[in-house]
């Protein structure tokens, strides 16, 4: 998103991409239906169930880290490896090939959700192009010998071609064009959301202590207090869409064709269904009405597993640390993103709990 036109050297960097259909963020039914239905299968609960005994290991492996130290700075030494590593896992990657799969996923969340000039364009296309190069042997490999990820349920799950705008050829595997995209949605989703929502749910209980000592002593609050977070302060506070038609609200014309903006964090402050939407209660009683999986078709497909993960998340984290706090002097940044609401890095000191 960018009003400035597209450079010589961008295009060139687009004109390398391999082709991507439509997927899950950016398709409408009926294509985004037959989509969907197999990521919510590969997806499926029995998989997110046996995944949390590996998020606790690594929550632990994480905390082992620094735990010594009595200080760490939670947004890279926490919050970003918990997600990036379960979903690395998840999707059949090595470990060690992570650093890459964070840089790429966060320069597709910009290319998607923020305003770029052509210079960083041209990085997030040249990003773009390695993800695709990583990927499509993969891919490939799967559909070879499958083994027991998510990467090979995906390559190896047929479709029906039946919505007319195809021939009724049958059943078919999906293209890697229809695959790079999902995978690229499920990189992004499966990591950056759930590290903001840890990073901001943290700072809200430092900044909240009665509710920290509450959640603490009490973790069945946990799921509760997750969902108020993403109420209060969601870590996506808004995305991009194209009306389809013309559409009268609250008085209001929106055009067919014209780019809205819907605001999941104002939907979050609405006080005509969340009282007092400014006070920060963890028993607040509708806190799981918030928008921020989004709604409708579109509604999150790994919101289940991002609230496993911060589950897990702070479980862990309240176990093992007491006393948590800021650093002194600690000055809270907020990313650089149109959408994505976190804090560039979250510098904490704690006492290891006894």
């Amino acid at each position: 998103v960018s009003p400035e036109p597209l450079s010589d050297e961008v295009k060139e960097l687009l004109a390398q991409y391999h082709p991507m259909d439509n997927a899950l963020f950016t398709a409408d039914p009926p294509h985004h239906t037959r989509h969907r239905a197999l990521v919510n299968k590969a997806l499926n609960p029995r998989r997110v169930r046996q995944l949390e005994g590996a998020m606790r290991q690594i929550a632990d492996e994480l905390i082992d880290g620094f735990i010594a130290d009595g200080r760490c700075e939670l947004h890279t030494q926490f919050g970003i490896g918990l997600p990036l590593t379960v979903i690395s896992d998840t999707l059949g990657v090595d470990r060690s090939d992570m650093p890459a799969f964070k840089y790429w996923s966060d320069c597709m969340i910009a290319g998607n959700l923020d305003m770029l000039d052509n210079e960083r364009r041209a990085e997030v296309a040249r990003a773009v192009i390695d993800f695709q190069q990583y990927m499509i042997p993969r891919i490939e490999a799967r559909r070879e010998q499958p083994t027991d990820d998510l990467l090979s349920d995906l390559a190896n799950a047929t479709i029906e071609d039946s919505d007319g705008a195809e021939a009724a050829v049958g059943p078919r595997n999906l293209t890697t064009a229809e695959l790079l995209p999902i995978v690229s949605q499920l990189l992004i989703a499966g990591n950056e959301t759930t590290t903001n929502l840890i990073g901001n749910g943290l700072v809200l209980l430092i900044r909240h202590p009665e509710v920290m000592a509450e959640v603490r002593a009490d973790h069945s609050l946990i799921p509760n207090f997750l969902e108020e977070v993403l109420r209060f302060d969601g870590p996506i506070h808004c995305t991009f869409r194209i009306a389809q038609e013309d559409i009268e609200l609250r008085g209001e014309t929106i055009p067919g064709g014209s780019m809205v903006v819907p605001m999941w964090g104002a939907a979050g402050q609405d006080k005509d269904v969340f009282p007092e939407p400014r006070r920060f209660d963890v028993h607040r009683a509708n806190a799981k009405r918030h928008l921020t999986f989004g709604h409708g078709p579109h509604f999150c497909a790994g919101a289940e597993m991002a609230r496993v993960e911060g589950r897990v998340a702070f479980e862990t984290l309240l176990t093992r640390l007491d006393n948590i706090r800021l650093a002194p002097g600690a000055e809270l940044e907020m990313l650089p993103s149109f959408s994505a609401r976190g804090y560039q890095a979250i510098p904490i000191e704690f006492d290891p709990a006894t």
